[in-house]
């Protein structure tokens, strides 16, 4: 069965997901590294593409993005 999941431990590459409504389906912790999980993977790597490409996101969602992200980080 495969995983349908995208994992990344860049924290703003994870708000950007966010901030295009992509789902976090869960957090993973490393040692000091925090992994966030997110579903549909084949949307997460197009999103990705957008992402290093100069996508665009609404600026007030990308910062709530990052905050929820960081306040899941120091919950771990």
């Amino acid at each position: 069965m495969e995983i349908n999941q995208f994992e990344t431990k860049d924290l703003y590459l994870s708000a950007y997901l966010k901030a295009k409504g992509l789902s976090l389906a869960d957090t993973r912790r490393d040692g000091s590294r925090v992994f966030f999980i997110f579903e549909d993977k084949e949307k997460a790597e197009n999103l990705l593409k957008e992402f290093f490409n100069g996508g665009r996101v609404s600026v007030s969602l990308f910062v709530k993005a990052i905050s929820d992200l960081k306040t899941l980080i120091h919950m771990r």
